[in-house]
């Protein structure tokens, strides 16, 4: 049984079938919130007994990692705890944190082992945690699809921009208070969607208004942090505009104020160009934001990453469409060969200092400012 979250039901007991239980996806605060609720429902509070909890990303004691053919496998491990009998209970609990990071081979052990764990136990999988901009991590496919044809499968995705806003909406009215509609629009803009980071700042405005206030934008602007991304949105604005004097104003206030790393910095304005290259692939396909862009297969075809779907289905997709659509195409290969000029400059520095890190990246803007050049060649 496969069962897609974004949110965890209220009330009642979570839907599962078979002995093997998978938790994966990218909403890590809602897998962790997702294992202590199947935690309590199979075990109980306080039956500590009957639990085994055990990390892959972690070393353990008298296994096999490669180095001696005497010892157990990991998966060997695994199996052995969940074959132990339960201690005055209904059943055992055994959660393997980080599964993924099984090698494949153990991976496949656990598959072939499925069927010698009692009934009454359960083994719960969860897969590690997944880098910003990155897809989900999974388990290799025998252990995958183990898992999917007998077992149950909690994919914990984040919310969509119109999801989350009603996620908002209804967690403040719960403790009688509401949200205007522009502050709310700054809020995800700058918190993003990961759920936590988002209930962290609504809980902070909630605490500021008080009891039955209103949440304005002003609030908003006063007491969430913008995050760098939203920035460079920002800077990428000012370069479709051909406005250098805003563009360096804003990479200065992220530079100055400490805000960003100008060598994390860099990376961020290349993927942001990137997506923006991507988003304009779709727009000359025919999409459009809030439509589907699965729908336009032979232009996804096109797009070295699929991750970016998801991006412009979400509260991305506006911001990304408005800057290709303000870029052309002669605009963007300009961009591709500025970006490219400053990554060969960085690099031919030894050590590359910070101040000419700084120095470099302002010569960046400069140029990402430029008008286009004759002759250009789309890419």
């Amino acid at each position: 049984m496969q069962k897609k979250l974004t949110q965890l039901p209220k009330s009642g007991a979570m839907p599962l079938e078979g002995t093997w239980l998978l938790v994966s996806g990218d909403e890590e605060y809602l897998k962790r919130h997702l294992v202590e609720r199947l935690r309590e429902q199979l075990l109980g509070e306080g039956d500590e007994f009957n639990l085994d909890q055990v990390d892959v990303a972690e070393r353990w004691e008298g296994v096999d990692d490669g180095k001696s053919e005497r010892l157990p496998g990991r998966a060997a491990r695994i199996l052995a705890l969940a074959q132990a009998l339960p201690f005055l209970g209904n059943g055992r609990l055994v959660i393997v944190r980080n599964a993924d990071l099984l090698a494949t081979d153990q991976q496949k052990a656990l598959a072939a082992g499925f069927a010698t764990v009692p009934p009454m136990n359960r083994v719960l999988l969860v897969t590690s945690e997944t880098a910003p901009g990155k897809k989900a991590t999974k388990l290799a496919a025998d252990l995958q699809k183990a898992v999917e044809k007998s077992g149950t499968v909690y994919d914990c995705a984040r919310m969509g921009e119109d999801e989350l806003k009603e996620w908002v909406r209804e967690l403040l009215h719960g403790w009688g208070q509401t949200i205007e509609p522009a502050a709310l629009q700054t809020l995800i803009t700058r918190t993003g969607t990961e759920l936590r980071r988002v209930q962290v700042e609504v809980e902070k405005l909630s605490l500021m208004v008080g009891d039955g206030g209103k949440i304005r934008a002003a609030d908003v602007e006063l007491l969430t942090p913008k995050l760098a991304e939203e920035s460079v949105f920002h800077l990428a604005d000012a370069v479709a505009a051909r406005d250098a004097a805003k563009a360096l104003a804003i990479l200065r206030d992220l530079l100055e104020g400490q805000l960003e790393s100008p060598y994390r910095l860099f990376p961020m304005l290349v993927r942001q160009f990137r997506l923006i290259w991507q988003a304009k692939v779709m727009l000359d396909a025919g999409w459009r934001p809030k439509s589907d862009p699965h729908q336009y297969p032979q232009a996804v075809a096109l797009l070295p990453e699929s991750n970016i779907l998801g991006q412009l289905a979400g509260w991305m997709g506006n911001k990304l469409a408005q800057q290709a659509r303000a870029l052309s195409w002669t605009q963007l290969a300009n961009a591709y060969e500025a970006l490219l000029e400053c990554d060969m400059a960085s690099k031919a520095i030894d050590g590359v200092p910070r101040q000419e890190m700084d120095l470099a990246l302002e010569m960046l803007c400069a140029k990402l400012c430029m008008a286009e050049r004759k002759g250009s060649r789309r890419v």
